[in-house]
């Protein structure tokens, strides 16, 4: 696959972003303004989240000739990690159970599981970004 047909830079950009948030909501003292960049820090691993995994089914259709049938959201998470592109099948399929939490029900119980598994979260994406840029520069 030629890297152009896999273009990385907006999920590397998205992870910057979510890096900064987080980093912003760890170093405020105040708990008003914390609350705040919070629901930024969750908004942003949401779409974060959702990039990374149409990434991740971009590259096994375009790489492996993988089908809408072939690609379960957990089939992804398998097929990655069978490939050793992502390091933690069940960190994916825990940040997917995270991610619809936010869809269904956003509350304090929530928001704080999910801003907890943000640092994981975090070195996974660049883990994948990092791996994925190996195999693209390989072809």
């Amino acid at each position: 696959m030629k890297k152009s047909e896999l273009d990385l830079r907006n999920l590397e950009n998205k992870i910057v972003s979510l890096k900064e948030c987080y980093r912003d909501y760890s170093c405020q003292p105040d708990e008003k303004l914390q609350n705040y960049i919070k629901d930024s820090c969750i908004k942003r691993f949401e779409y974060t989240y959702e990039t990374a995994k149409k990434i991740m089914n971009k590259f096994l259709k375009k790489e492996y000739d993988k089908t809408e049938k072939d690609l379960s959201i957990n089939n992804i998470f398998r097929e990655m990690y069978g490939l050793n592109l992502i390091e933690n099948f069940e960190n994916w399929t825990e940040y997917r159970e995270l991610r619809n939490l936010t869809s269904h029900e956003y509350n304090d119980n929530n928001t704080y599981k999910i801003i907890d598994v943000i640092p994981k979260f975090i070195k996974d994406v660049e883990f994948l970004i990092k791996n994925l840029n190996g195999v693209l520069q390989d072809d």
